[in-house]
């Protein structure tokens, strides 16, 4: 079975603390998956990140911008 090219997590920083990841996820998923942590996380303690690896091993963090965490953003 072939791995995709890059994989995809969403890291959790719970109270910007206590780390931890979903995934492995497909990348579209990570922005739904982040969204819905947020609708559940009111005040907005927990930081939330996109987390790629790709084949070759190099691996990167994003930060999410809070308008892209809005419902509707």
């Amino acid at each position: 079975m072939n791995q995709p090219a890059t994989r995809h997590w969403l890291l959790i920083i719970e109270g910007d603390v206590e780390p931890f990841i979903v995934g492995p996820l497909d990348e579209p998923d990570l922005l739904v998956r982040a969204r819905e942590h947020r609708a559940n996380d009111p005040s907005a303690d927990d930081g939330l990140y996109a987390l790629s690896l790709d084949a070759a091993g190099n691996l990167r963090i994003d930060a999410f911008a809070s308008a892209a965490l809005e419902p509707n953003g």
